[in-house]
């Protein structure tokens, strides 16, 4: 066979694998990337991966096979520090292979596929800081913080969390030490304490770096600054609070380079995709984009406005504060004191301006609520939400006031979304099922639960032994169909609702998440912690 043809998953281009790049996202179990959208297919379904290996020509099951074979972790590590690329590995795979006794590194080296240096470096960390869950057993030693100063600590601090994958950092007093935590993935970690002695001047460094207002010392301060940690640029966000113990620091981490997600990334299945993709092409209607809170519907909305930005639509965007600063959006920071007037007082003001697209990253009061409700019937409104589902944002846009006649006719569509952690690939192993009560009291019948796979991830290095290494969102899109209009209209209660939206073409979120169950790409334990109502 001279070439294999397959169809995209995500732009659903033809391309050749064969002929196709290796991806390097894991490189014991890597796949094609897409010449067409650049896009390989490692978050793929779990059938569209199946489909694809199932009529796989010979030579690239060989590959794979030599890349999974291989016992030297050095390539794998090499991959992960973005010092090599799976097409080089193969190369330097199969030389070792016809030179038995040869050393992986040595053949890098001499191929100028990797530097001295950057090999040294693999092998002398293996790849890994060790961290441990704070639920779990006992953890490792980190750093010998007595041989540092305040500087060092904090870019050490800083920089491990870059390296981890952490998305914040907590360094908090205590009456005897300074604890530093990470949350990686929804876990937390801990590295060992900071001594006591280095409290005052990691204040004062830390008001340095973030040029804090000195005096609001004592008092809860936010600050924000863009660095380079671990190759890659981010933008830390810091809150401070005032603790018992002295000032504790929180620091959001956002990479700058992954942050902004189309909306595959995010996790929007393709009949999805369509859906939200035509109701953000209007000229007018409202948009939800609702979640619990801490449940990425946030990122979801920089994502969007990325899109009208991409389109070269003129947007206006009144945020509270603004988390990420967009080129080509005119964003606007509403004050957080009081931020239920200010809202609707910078609402008002931004009406004389006449954008053609306005995004709010809350609908805090009544006032706001209306005003948008007023808008939505002459441009596109997009507002981000808490709620638990699509129906039950429209309910509690209705408890803010708006009428049900002027909904019906304004909605054009409601998402709400969750996150769930995904089993790491690299030791994700068969689980046994639940036992049949426990599936029966999460609303799976026998017929149901014998369709159904189950895995877990055994722990690893790669995911910090706890079994799971990031996290996707699972979506529900209601859109504003004539049955979803006359269910509003008649102001049916948030389950009457959901189901006029599921008989419309809704897939609801439960659904998804069970389906990523089925395909091995989280585990039930993270499908029951979101309660989903049977």
């Amino acid at each position: 066979m001279s070439d294999y043809i397959v169809t995209c998953w995500n732009c659903l281009g033809e391309f050749d694998a064969i002929a196709a790049v290796w991806c390097s996202d894991d490189p014991k179990n890597p796949t094609k990337l897409c010449p067409f959208c650049l896009r390989c297919f490692c978050q793929a379904s779990e059938r569209y991966k199946q489909d694809f290996w199932r009529g796989a020509p010979p030579r690239l099951h060989q590959e794979v096979q030599t890349l999974a074979s291989t016992k030297d972790r050095l390539g794998d590590i090499l991959i992960r520090m973005k010092k090599l690329t799976t097409p080089q590995l193969l190369e330097a795979l199969a030389e070792q292979k016809k030179n038995a006794g040869s050393r992986l590194g040595d053949i890098l080296i001499a191929r100028q596929m990797a530097k001295a240096e950057d090999v040294q470096a693999a092998l002398r960390t293996q790849g890994v800081s060790p961290l441990s869950d704070t639920q779990g057993v006992a953890y490792a030693a980190s750093p010998v913080w007595e041989h540092s100063d305040a500087q060092n600590i904090i870019q050490y601090v800083l920089g491990l969390a870059a390296r981890k994958g952490a998305s914040d950092v907590h360094i908090e007093p205590k009456e005897d030490a300074i604890s530093v935590r990470y949350r990686i993935d929804g876990f937390y970690f801990r590295v060992d304490s900071i001594p006591k002695n280095f409290q005052d001047s990691l204040l004062e460094k830390v008001a340095e770096v973030f040029a804090l207002d000195p005096s609001k010392q004592g008092k809860a301060q936010g600050a924000r600054l863009t660095t380079r940690l671990a190759d890659n640029d981010y933008d830390l966000v810091l809150q401070t609070l005032p603790t018992t113990h002295g000032t504790s620091f929180t620091i959001k981490l956002i990479n700058r380079a992954t942050f902004l997600k189309d909306f595959a990334t995010l996790g929007l299945e393709l009949d999805d995709r369509v859906r939200i993709m035509e109701e953000l092409r209007s000229s007018f209607g409202l948009v939800l984009l609702t979640a619990p809170v801490f449940s990425g519907a946030g990122t979801t909305a920089y994502s969007v406005m990325s899109h009208f930005v991409q389109a070269q639509r003129d947007i206006a965007s009144l945020e509270s504060p603004v988390l990420w600063r967009m080129e080509g959006a005119r964003q606007v920071e509403v004050d957080s004191d009081n931020r239920g007037l200010r809202m609707e007082e910078t609402l008002r003001s931004v009406i004389a301006v006449r954008p053609e697209i306005i995004m709010l990253s809350s609908v805090p009061d009544r006032g706001t609520a209306q005003l948008v409700a007023q808008l939505a019937s002459s441009i596109l409104v997009v507002a981000v939400m808490s709620a638990q589902s699509a129906a039950q944002a429209v309910a509690a846009l209705q408890a803010l006031g708006v009428a049900a006649p002027a909904l019906s006719g304004i909605l054009s569509a409601a998402t709400c979304q969750r996150l769930v952690r995904q089993i790491c690939r690299i030791c994700r192993t068969e689980a046994e099922a639940p036992a049949p009560q426990t599936l029966a009291h999460h609303g799976i019948s026998a017929e149901e639960a014998a369709t159904l796979q189950f895995f877990r991830g055994k722990g690893c290095p790669s995911c910090n032994k706890v079994g799971y290494r990031g996290r996707r969102a699972i979506f529900e899109v209601m859109t504003g169909a004539a049955e979803v209009r006359s269910a509003i209209l008649n102001a049916l209660p948030a389950p009457d609702l959901e189901s006029m939206a599921t008989g419309a073409g809704m897939v609801p979120m439960r659904q998804r998440a069970l389906s990523l169950v089925r395909e091995g790409v989280t585990t039930f334990d993270e499908f029951a912690k979101l309660r989903f109502q049977a």
